[in-house]
């Protein structure tokens, strides 16, 4: 790093934190403009703050190690969550704006009622919001800064830590959801540009596109393995991974973002353009990078192969460019899980169960020490952690069967908040108890069985809840049923209590609109690799994923106008 490169970096921070703190007057009027925005954001301002805090400065390293490892076909690990992403546009997007919520705890006591609800909600606050937040910012987004600080500066791992948890905090804590969209948008824009020229100098310096196809093995630059292990890997994250996962029906930062939107149109347009960017766009320039260090660095550690190939090949400045980008990408996944947890533990937490009926300055105020409270943590999980596949893969493991029951609360009346605990319950002790007692007892699972294992014993504790519980309220129900008006035919008792009320979509037409979904973005994501790879035949998934999504497209706003769609009608109408 040379004196310009600093230069660069310091500029980037400081543009971050101005456009973060420009914000500041619009998040003291309550907690909802804290937290949610005052629920006025537009779909591509959300979209994209979606895209920008579902990675991490972690996200390239774990990339890299996906294709140094295993090929490009690992990455399904992470693609294959698509599926259940691009389920939420056209089914959970609408139902969540229509709850009108601003955290997914708050949602406990909307769907279930009595002691075992509110119990739910306070402990989900300090699970989801505290202990998992947590976890997942500091073994994740400050590990993988870090890792890229070694290789670039001289700066010891607990100062960076510090230094960038400071940074990252200032305009989290000042200016809330406002300022977090407001950087998210700018560090969006400048992380495309940083990783795309970091793959135009890599695959140049390993002899062009050409020199990079013919030196890797072919394995390596599948995008989906036919045959072996590998086929087995894929299909198990493909047909398992993404409806047992924790955010199935959206979850996490997508759900506040979901909140903060206009209305139902603009959150279903928000998940929309989300998936296309986060899955068919964005992982190409890392993956590029990735089979270029292969080539430039063989022997290289898997994840400190990408901050080598910014420290080798890039030139002054663009390499302060770069690493800049990973600072932004740390201080934007940072600032997002702060406000995120800090939402929980203040609206569903303390809020709910320590102080009732205070002012909207009080719980601002409380919001700004919550937050610091989070990044505190976050920065305590980066001193234990430094492996990221690991920490991925833990974070799956102990969610594995979250995401079902999570689903199911939308779709069945039948699922109870004992469905739930037992399932936040379950999950974590097949990851963390059952799995390591059967590795002692010599039974070893690769990551599939693994998997599987985790989440059929995690089901079966679920299934007895959800059937020997007693049933919800059926008052509670009904005015669930009435608020959120669900599809399907799981709602079938409830639904003949209500017969004014008619559900303003159907899964007939979800389906369609989720196969189309699929279609596209997945036919766009395999498009763009293949003609990256030198396969002609990529050109034709390009135009079919494109024009399967101006399908989609037309349809969607064709149901909007058929339905009479506008901001203030879609709320009480719906899109889809």
């Amino acid at each position: 790093m040379t004196g310009v490169d600093w230069v660069v970096v310091a500029v980037y921070g400081a543009l971050l934190v101005g456009v973060g703190l420009w914000q500041k007057r619009r998040s003291s009027g309550g907690v909802d403009d804290y937290f949610v925005s005052g629920r006025k954001l537009r779909w591509w301002v959300a979209g994209t703050s979606m895209v920008a805090a579902s990675f991490a400065s972690d996200t390239p390293l774990l990339v890299t190690s996906y294709v140094r490892k295993q090929g490009i076909w690992g990455n399904w690990a992470w693609w294959g969550l698509g599926i259940s992403t691009i389920l939420t546009i056209f089914l959970f997007a609408p139902l969540w704006r229509r709850s009108e919520v601003m955290t997914e705890a708050e949602l406990t006591e909307a769907r279930y009622a009595g002691r075992a609800a509110a119990t739910l909600r306070g402990f989900k606050a300090v699970y989801w919001g505290l202990i998992y937040n947590c976890f997942q910012a500091g073994a994740w987004g400050i590990t993988g800064l870090v890792a890229v600080t070694t290789v670039m500066t001289d700066l010891p791992r607990g100062y960076a830590i510090l230094v960038c948890a400071g940074l990252g905090g200032t305009y989290a804590i000042v200016a809330g959801l406002w300022g977090v969209v407001a950087a998210d948008f700018v560090q969006f824009l400048l992380a495309i540009a940083g990783a795309v020229l970091l793959a135009v100098y890599a695959v140049g310096a390993a002899g062009g596109l050409g020199a990079v196809v013919a030196a890797v093995p072919p394995e390596q630059t599948s995008l989906l393995p036919l045959r072996g292990q590998g086929l087995t890997f894929c299909l198990t994250y493909i047909l398992v991974q993404w409806w047992a996962w924790k955010n199935t029906d959206g979850g996490g930062v997508l759900v506040q973002r979901m909140a903060a939107c206009r209305d139902e149109r603009e959150a279903v347009y928000a998940t929309l353009w989300f998936n296309v960017a986060h899955y068919a766009v964005r992982c190409w320039p890392w993956v590029m990078v990735a089979l270029a260090s292969i080539v430039l660095a063989p022997r290289a550690d898997p994840q400190q192969a990408y901050a080598l190939m910014i420290r080798d090949h890039l030139p002054a400045g663009l390499r302060g460019l770069v690493v800049g980008w990973f600072f932004a990408e740390f201080m934007a996944s940072l600032a997002g899980s702060m406000n995120w947890g800090g939402s929980l533990l203040v609206n569903d937490f303390y809020r709910r169960f320590v102080k009732r009926g205070a002012t909207e300055s009080h719980y601002v105020a409380v919001s700004r020490a919550a937050t610091v409270l989070v990044v505190a943590g976050a920065v305590m999980t980066a001193f234990l952690s430094n492996d990221l596949v690991g920490a991925f893969e833990k974070v799956l493991g102990g969610t594995a069967a979250v995401g079902i029951v999570f689903a199911a609360r939308w779709l069945w009346w039948r699922v109870n908040a004992w469905s739930e605990i037992s399932a936040m319950i379950a999950s974590p002790l097949m990851t963390f108890v059952a799995v390591p007692l059967m590795a002692a007892a010599g039974v070893e699972f690769d990551p599939m069985r693994k998997l599987i294992f985790i989440i059929a014993g995690s089901l079966l504790p679920v299934a007895l809840a959800t059937f020997l519980a007693k049933p919800e309220d059926p008052m509670a129900l009904e005015a669930f049923y009435r608020k959120v008006r669900p599809p399907g035919p799981g709602w079938g008792p409830i639904a003949a209590r209500c017969p004014d009320v008619r559900p303003s979509m159907s899964l007939r037409r979800i389906g369609c609109y989720w196969a189309l979904g699929v279609g596209a973005i997945y036919g766009m994501m395999y498009g763009i690799g293949s003609v990256l790879l030198l396969r002609p035949h990529g050109w034709a998934a390009i135009a079919g994923g494109l024009i399967l999504l101006l399908a989609l497209i037309a349809a969607l706003r064709h149901r909007a106008a058929s339905a009479g769609d506008s901001p203030a009608a879609s709320a009480g109408r719906g899109l889809v």
